[in-house]
Formats: C-alpha cells, structure tokens, sequence
C-alpha cells in the first residue's frame, strides 16, 4: 500500500507540475513537443511530404498551433491495418484579452475580458492572476514571428465587494455578470496615485463597443500601453514591435498535493490538461 500511494503521489505532483507549466492551450503544445523530441519522436512539418520519412516503428508528430499530433506506427504495420486513437482538448474554460481591452473606471487601470467556454467564474475571483499566451512580434527584418509568453507574477485581481458595500440579495446569493463583473484590475491609473480624490484626473473613456473594428485601431490604442510595455519586457523586444496576441488570464498559485494522506491534487486546467498529460504519457511510455 506504501508503495502504490507514493507511486500515486509521485504521479501527482508530475501532472502538477506539467500544468503550471502550460497556462495555454500553446504552452500545453509545446511542452508536450518538448518531451516528444526528448523521447525520440520526430516532428513532421504538415507543408512537406511525410511518405518518404514515415516508417515502421517510427514515432512522429506535429503542432498546428495550439494543437498537437502524436502517433506511432507498428513495427508490424500494415497499409490498412488498424490503429487506435486517444484523444483530448488542449483547452480549458478561462478568462480571454479582448481584441480591445483598454478600460479603466473610477482611477483604476483594467483589462477588458471574455468569458471562453463554462468556466466556474465565481472561482477567478480573489486571486493573483497574470497573463500568457502567444504574441505577434516584428523582427529586425520585417517578418511576424510567433513567441510564447507567460508573466508567472501575480499581476491582475478581481475582487469581490466587502461585506458592508453589499445589498442583502447580493450577500444572500453570488450571481455573476461576465460582462461587468469579471474585468480584472492592472494598476492604478498613474495620475491618480498618491493624489486627493478631489486633484485625481477623469477616468480615461473605455473603448465603446462596436465603434470601429479592432483591426482598423492600432495596437496602442486598443490595449494599456502599460501592459504592452510589460509583454515587451518580457519578450525582449519594442512595444511598437507587438503586433497582435493572444493572451488569457491563468491563477500564479502553483498546483497542490494536499490532504492528509497526500490523497488530493488541486490544480487549474484539469478539464483537460489530465488528459493530455495522461495521454502524452501512455504514448512515450508504451
């Protein structure tokens, strides 16, 4: 029994550790890609002919964004022979950037977002979030290049109302409103800090919906210029340089193995990330 919970225990804390590595469905991919190539498998590029590199006993496999495909072949296959499948989805219900998400209110800098498939929401309130995804950046020479990002410090909170500030039916049931109650805060708006409310500047209009298409508004206009000053930081490349993304809101609070006999896993992304990893781990492991 010993034996068996610390092989269930050490199992944990890897599938713990392999979601908080991969906060989107593009981390996921290439993480995944990562132990792929440790393991022997070779990637296919899906614009070349596959014929002449695959062969029996082989192992390969490609990423379409943030999907991925991995298969081996039988040393004893056959064209038309069987084969097997498993399958799982790289995404989870989360909080996404909206293509214009500048907004601010009441001296408080916040990012507009949008609910992307069922999540729990009342769950994203009261914790350390960030941000990560792919982003679009310019090189030197003019080409887009695709890179992945991740700020792993606590950078976006959405709070909840303190007790007194409630009215009895907010307190008697908690209903949330994904359009206006799940906008995180960022910062406090620079001119606002340290200053009397009465000296503090009017909040900045938020973007109206609608007004023009997001494409035909330059980056800086639809976004916080504070927060494209941070993805280039942590890119290593000019702001001006970021030419799209594709960003969601994840927890910074790592996965947990807790209980009395480390008998729990408590992590974000387990719809589906257990799956890819449980999957991931029957094909190198086979």
């Amino acid at each position: 029994m010993a034996a068996a919970a610390a092989r269930a225990k050490e199992l944990a804390v890897a599938v713990g550790k392999f979601i908080d590595s991969t906060p989107t469905p593009f981390h996921l991919c290439a993480q995944s890609a990562e132990l792929l190539r440790a393991a022997g498998f070779v990637e296919l590029v899906e614009t070349e002919a596959w014929r002449p590199l695959l062969k029996p006993g082989g192992n390969y496999f490609y990423v379409r964004g943030g999907t991925l495909v991995a298969f081996a072949i039988g040393a004893g296959f056959v064209s038309g022979g069987g084969f097997s499948i498993i399958g799982a989805h790289t995404d989870s219900p989360v909080l996404k950037l909206k293509p214009c998400s500048k907004r601010s209110g009441k001296g408080y800098q916040q990012v507009d977002v949008e609910a992307y498939g069922g999540g729990l929401w009342h769950t994203w309130f009261d914790r350390e979030l960030s941000v990560a995804g792919e982003v679009i950046v310019r090189q030197p020479g003019g080409a887009f290049h695709k890179q992945l990002v991740c700020v792993r410090r606590p950078l976006l909170r959405i709070p909840n109302l303190c007790i007194h500030l409630q009215t009895a039916d907010e307190r008697a049931k908690f209903a949330v409103n994904k359009e206006t109650h799940l906008q995180p805060i960022l910062s406090m708006v620079a001119e606002a800090v340290n200053k009397p409310a009465a000296d503090a500047p009017a909040d900045a209009a938020a973007p109206t919906p609608g007004a023009a298409a997001a494409a035909d508004v330059p980056l800086e206009g639809r976004h916080a210029p504070e927060l494209l000053a941070l993805l280039g930081a942590e890119l290593g490349c000019a702001p001006s340089d970021i030419m799209d993304f594709d960003l969601s809101l994840f927890d910074t609070q790592p996965s947990q193995v807790w209980g009395l006999s480390d008998e729990f896993l408590s992590a974000p992304r387990l719809d589906n990330q257990v799956h890819c990893f449980t999957a991931l781990r029957a094909l190198i492991d086979r």
